[in-house]
C-alpha cells in the first residue's frame, strides 16, 4: 500500500487484548495456593484457606471506621495482603511488612492496581526512623511465632499513634485464670511447627500490652485457643473536673532523681510528686498522661523522709513514641484530675 493510499488501516483492538490478558492472568492466579481469599476485581476471588466471608467478619469485629482517609496503617506479617488491601479500600495509606517476600502479595497488588507499599522486615526491625508512625496497626497471627514477644510489642508501641489489633494463639483452653501465664514451646509442640514459641493466656496478653506502653485494652474475641485484643494508646473516659483537685508539684527521673528525662531506654522513668490523692488510692485508680499518650503507673506510695505527709510518689514509664522536647504530664484518679506539669524529653535515646 502506497503512502497516498486512501484505504483505512485496521488497528488492533488493544483494549480487547488487555482485557483478555487481564482475565487470563487473574484466572491463572486462582489456581495458586492462597492463605487469604482476595477480591482481584471482575468477579475473580482467590481460593484462600480463609474464606472471603470469614475475613470480612474478622475485620468487622475490629470496629474500625469504614472511612480511613488520612490514616496510616501498618500490616505486620501481611502474608497475601487481605487486611492491607482492605485498609487501602477504606482510604488509608498502607505499609505492609513481612519477614519474607510473599509472591501472592505482589500478584494481588498488581491485579488490584494497589498502591500499598511493602518492605521485607522482621517485627524487631520496626522503628520510627525506618517506617514513621501509624494510626492503626494490624498484628495478626504473628505473636506466637516470636522468641521475644514482649520486646516486639514494645517496638510496635513505639510506632503506634492510636490503635493496635492483635490476633494470636492463646492457651485459655488449658489455663483460664485471672493470672498471667504463658506456655513455652521448645520444639514443635504447637501445631507441629518449629517456629511456634509462645502461648499466652488472654490475661497475660493484656498485661503484656499494657507493659509495652498501651494505655488500655479491649478483648474483641475470646476463644479457647484464639483471641483478638484491641490496644489503645489513649484513655477514653477521663474525669473532667471543673478545677483540678490534684496537684503535681514536681517530677524527677525515678532512676537518677534528677531533672533529666530520656524519651526511651532503661532510664526513661518518671517519679511524680502529687498532692490531693485519697489515702486509699491504689494503682488501679490512677491514669497517667504524658504528651497525650496514656500510660499505666508502676508504683504509688508516700515519699517518706523529709517529704510532706500529704505528698505522694507515683512512678511511671515514659510512653513510647514521643518526640524530644516539651510535653505535658497529667494525672487522673477516680473523679479527680491534676494540673498540667511540663517536662522536657531529652534528644538522646539513652542516659
Amino acid at each position: 500500500m502506497s503512502q497516498s493510499d486512501p484505504r483505512p488501516v485496521t488497528q488492533p483492538d488493544r483494549r480487547k487484548d488487555v482485557d483478555q490478558y487481564t482475565a487470563t492472568y487473574k484466572a491463572e492466579m486462582l489456581a495458586g495456593s492462597w492463605w487469604h481469599s482476595i477480591d482481584l476485581g471482575d468477579g475473580y476471588v482467590t481460593r484462600g484457606v480463609h474464606t472471603a466471608e470469614e475475613l470480612a467478619e474478622n475485620i468487622r469485629r475490629f470496629n474500625l471506621p469504614e472511612n480511613l482517609s488520612g490514616k496510616r496503617v501498618l500490616d505486620i506479617g501481611c502474608w497475601d495482603g487481605y487486611y492491607s488491601f482492605e485498609a487501602e479500600r477504606r482510604g488509608a495509606q498502607v505499609q505492609a511488612i513481612d519477614c519474607w517476600t510473599p509472591d501472592n502479595f505482589f500478584k494481588a497488588k498488581q491485579a488490584r492496581n494497589s498502591q500499598v507499599e511493602f518492605k521485607e522486615l522482621s517485627v524487631h526491625e520496626i522503628t520510627r526512623e525506618e517506617l514513621g508512625a501509624f494510626d492503626v496497626i494490624f498484628f495478626l497471627g504473628v505473636l506466637y511465632h516470636l522468641k521475644h514477644p514482649l520486646l516486639a510489642l514494645e517496638q510496635i508501641c513505639e510506632v503506634a499513634r492510636d490503635v493496635l489489633i492483635v490476633e494470636t494463639h492463646v492457651m485459655d483452653d488449658f489455663v483460664e485464670l485471672p493470672l498471667p501465664v504463658m506456655e513455652f514451646y521448645e520444639l514443635h509442640e504447637l501445631g507441629g511447627q518449629y517456629d511456634n514459641w509462645w502461648g499466652p493466656n488472654v490475661e497475660c496478653l493484656v498485661r503484656m500490652l499494657r507493659t509495652a506502653g498501651f494505655a488500655r485494652c479491649e478483648v474483641l474475641r475470646r476463644e479457647p485457643t484464639r483471641a483478638v485484643v484491641k490496644a489503645f494508646r489513649r484513655w477514653d473516659d477521663l474525669p473532667q473536673e471543673s478545677a483540678p483537685s490534684l496537684q503535681i508539684v514536681n517530677i524527677v527521673n525515678s532512676i537518677t532523681f534528677q531533672h533529666h528525662f530520656p524519651r526511651r531506654g532503661r532510664r526513661a522513668m518518671l517519679a511524680l510528686s502529687v498532692k490531693g490523692l485519697p489515702e486509699d488510692v491504689s494503682l488501679n485508680d490512677l491514669r497517667i498522661e504524658v504528651g497525650g499518650y496514656g500510660i499505666n503507673p508502676v508504683f504509688v506510695g508516700k515519699w517518706g523522709g523529709d517529704a510532706p505527709a500529704d505528698e505522694w510518689q507515683i512512678n511511671t514509664p515514659v510512653p513510647p513514641g514521643l518526640d524530644p522536647g516539651p510535653v505535658a504530664v497529667r494525672i487522673f484518679s477516680r473523679t479527680q484530675r491534676s494540673n498540667e506539669y511540663q517536662i522536657t524529653l531529652a534528644e538522646s535515646g539513652m542516659w
